[in-house]
């Protein structure tokens, strides 16, 4: 397998993105998705059965953390026969790139998929051309 980076220069951030070693391994791994937009990059969690009101964003340097407590899920009185998903807590971490202008970023909770819009800074210049001397 070959992987594809549109801005070369770019490649050791992505790379952070998706190898993130600040990533938690203690409880199920949280299935996300990162994009590019025109000026932002785009995290998106997929994260059923919770609502926006459970998640905890912070940022601590260029740390964005993402977590959310697990969630009791009640049978009154039955024993499961069969139990193939439950609520786990959710924790994970991100090292954004010191192009991302951390003080825009926002987020939304839609259908169960949390996302985290990064905007990067309008002087942040991922393409130039340079001289040779």
């Amino acid at each position: 397998m070959i992987r594809f980076h549109n801005h070369p220069a770019m490649g050791n951030v992505m790379e952070n993105f998706f190898n993130n070693p600040t990533r938690s391994n203690h409880s199920a791994s949280t299935p996300a998705n990162i994009y590019e937009n025109d000026n932002s990059f785009v995290i998106e969690l997929a994260v059923p059965g919770y609502s926006k009101e459970d998640f905890s964003i912070t940022l601590d340097q260029q740390i964005l953390k993402i977590s959310a407590e697990a969630k009791q899920h009640q049978i009154n009185d039955e024993k499961f026969l069969r139990k193939e998903f439950g609520f786990n807590a959710i924790n994970r971490s991100f090292v954004l790139p010191k192009t991302i202008d951390t003080d825009s970023i926002s987020a939304d909770f839609n259908n169960g998929i949390l996302s985290i819009r990064l905007p990067l800074m309008k002087d942040a210049n991922i393409k130039k051309e340079i001289a040779i001397s």
